[in-house]
């Protein structure tokens, strides 16, 4: 829906829009494609792709330059730009850093190293050399006493962990290239469930069709509700996209 550049369904329509007959219909399925393209954009800068956000924040561009969304988007990939740039920039320490010799330029060693220097063999063979007496060995029952202080095993607290239970669920948007063209599929997703219910960190982990499916199944996740617990939970489900039974609505 959004890949390949080039060939994906919003140049598509920004491409028949230009035409009169076309004109209202591609401008409808542009409207309804906005939201996927800004969240898709969105997740771009999260992962520190700047050259995918980029590309979509221009789609949006196309589709509406007077988009509200879209002051914050320009502003979230200029941040992402700079932030690359300065890392570009940064030098490695550890390259350039040099090598400790211990030498001054002129080829010898420094005063505190002269000062650490070890004796001559000589100096060192002409000082006396004390042996101090091994101990004596201790008694047999001291040397096979056990030891006396009692080992203690700390007990082990087992917790279960349970999966926090859906409280408001939600159905995606039916995509409106694949409910003209009547394909069907699914997309599996990860979230990580907050500790008030809420949902964040929402990933595609695979779809059926490739790339038909995904923006609205990350869309929808984003508006599940869970009871909260107090803790962060990571999770995962499935959305399924099935046609709308003939006679019924597609909104």
């Amino acid at each position: 829906m959004l890949a390949p550049s080039g060939d994906n369904a919003v140049e598509h329509y920004l491409a028949a829009r230009v035409e009169a007959g076309e004109r209202t219909r591609a401008q409808a399925a542009l409207s309804e494609l906005q939201p996927y393209v800004l969240i898709a954009a969105e997740q771009a800068i999260a992962r520190g792709d700047a050259g995918e956000a980029k590309r979509l924040q221009g789609l949006i561009e196309h589709i509406d330059g007077q988009a509200p969304a879209l002051p914050r988007l320009k502003a979230g990939v200029a941040a992402l730009l700079r932030e690359q740039a300065l890392q570009a920039a940064a030098p490695d320490e550890e390259a350039v850093r040099p090598a400790a010799s211990g030498l001054s330029s002129t080829g010898e060693a420094s005063p505190a190293q002269a000062m650490r220097a070890p004796a001559p063999a000589s100096t060192l063979a002409a000082a006396p050399v004390v042996v101090a007496p091994s101990p004596a060995p201790l008694p047999a029952r001291q040397q096979e006493a056990p030891a006396t202080s009692p080992s203690v095993v700390p007990s082990r607290v087992v917790q279960e962990i349970r999966t926090p239970r859906l409280l408001q669920d939600a159905q995606p948007r039916y995509p409106l290239p694949a409910l003209r063209a009547r394909v069907e599929g699914q997309a599996e997703v990860a979230f990580t469930i907050q500790p008030d219910g809420s949902v964040r960190d929402v990933r595609l982990l695979s779809s059926t069709p490739a790339g038909m499916f995904d923006a609205p199944a990350l869309a929808v996740a984003q508006r599940w509700r869970f009871e909260a617990t107090g803790q962060a939970h990571a999770s995962r489900r499935t959305v399924r996209f099935q046609l709308p039974a003939p006679g019924s609505s597609d909104g």
